[in-house]
């Protein structure tokens, strides 16, 4: 199994930019500042507030894994779509397309990460 700065080492190598935020002095997860192919800026939170270790590789890439399979790419739409900058530059189909390769592309590094 990896450790969590190989893991952190694989994100970076795929621009994922990785911040750890904390509730005081608790590390309490990790925001990850990533980009689709159409340069859209998408942040996921891994969060451990409810369970698991944050300074544990094992328990990381669990809850990397869940957070990425967990994305809707409908909502990620509506909530894009909201943005009358973001409606100007992608149409409907653009943002399915660049939403789901986001997505299919975080998969993959995962599996990656998971071998």
């Amino acid at each position: 199994m990896k450790t969590l700065k190989q893991v952190f080492d694989i994100l970076e190598d795929n621009n994922i930019t990785i911040y750890p935020y904390k509730e005081g002095k608790t590390l309490c997860g990790y925001e990850l500042n990533t980009y689709s192919k159409g340069a859209v800026n998408m942040i996921i939170y891994v969060d451990f507030i409810d369970a698991g270790n944050p300074k544990k590789s094992n328990d990381f890439i669990q809850k990397l894994s869940e957070r990425i399979d967990d994305i809707d790419i409908d909502e990620e739409i509506d909530i894009h779509r909201q943005d009358a900058r973001y409606k100007e530059v992608f149409t409907i189909r653009q943002s399915v397309e660049d939403f789901e390769g986001w997505k299919k592309g975080l998969q993959e590094i995962v599996e990656a990460i998971k071998k």
